[in-house]
């Protein structure tokens, strides 16, 4: 559960791009400084190439952030990559208002969306990434999940990420353990079987050997 979390949130702040970049620059850095070509530092290589990586990184990810412009696409792409290339598309101008940093905006935006397309889950789970990241409105991202989560039809893949966000909601800013506790019996119950399913488990199990009265 963690770790695709993590992979998720890494992927959409940029961490790839941030790594590609970096790889170049030190690349460019070094044939540069073996060609003798004039760069700065290029009789210090201890202090250059470290400062190249560090450049890289630095335009990599910025350059990776613009790219994915939020969290939601990352999420797409990790959770219904089929989907996602015509649906960015078909929604680049949302994805525009969250780069500009209108992210009330891209929420209602995301709403309206759900509004014309009842039956997809999809842009709940976008308004409640807007509202729990960046927003930090708690509360109403728990709705846009809840309201993603019961969708008719919903996607075993839609429905274990909307799951884990009200976990994540709850175990977070809303600091409901008992209601987590609820959510993650429910969550084993829905996906038993899973990798998710089996952190669930874990989970439940920290949560009652910290509390005196599970």
């Amino acid at each position: 559960m963690d770790r695709d979390r993590h992979t998720i949130d890494w992927i959409h702040g940029g961490g790839f791009h941030g790594v590609f970049g970096a790889a170049v620059m030190f690349v460019f850095a070094t044939l540069a400084m073996m060609a003798g070509f004039p760069v700065p530092f290029a009789n210090r290589p201890l202090l250059l190439l470290p400062l190249a990586l560090a450049i890289g990184f630095v335009v990599g990810r910025f350059v990776g952030r613009l790219i994915l412009g939020g969290s939601g696409q990352a999420a797409q792409q990790f959770y219904m990559p089929a989907a996602a290339g015509s649906y960015v598309q078909q929604h680049s101008a949302i994805d525009a208002l969250e780069a500009q940093g209108r992210h009330q905006d891209a929420a209602d935006a995301w709403e309206a969306v759900a509004i014309a397309e009842p039956l997809n889950p999809w842009p709940l789970i976008r308004a409640g990434e807007l509202y729990m990241r960046t927003l930090k409105e708690p509360a109403k991202a728990l709705q846009r999940f809840r309201s993603a989560r019961d969708v008719p039809g919903i996607t075993p893949q839609h429905h274990i990420y909307a799951s884990l966000k009200i976990i994540d909601l709850h175990l977070g800013p809303l600091a409901d353990h008992g209601r987590a506790l609820v959510e993650l019996r429910r969550f084993v119950d829905a996906h038993d079987g899973t990798r998710e399913a089996q952190h669930a488990r874990e989970a439940i199990a920290r949560i009652k050997a910290e509390r005196p009265d599970p």
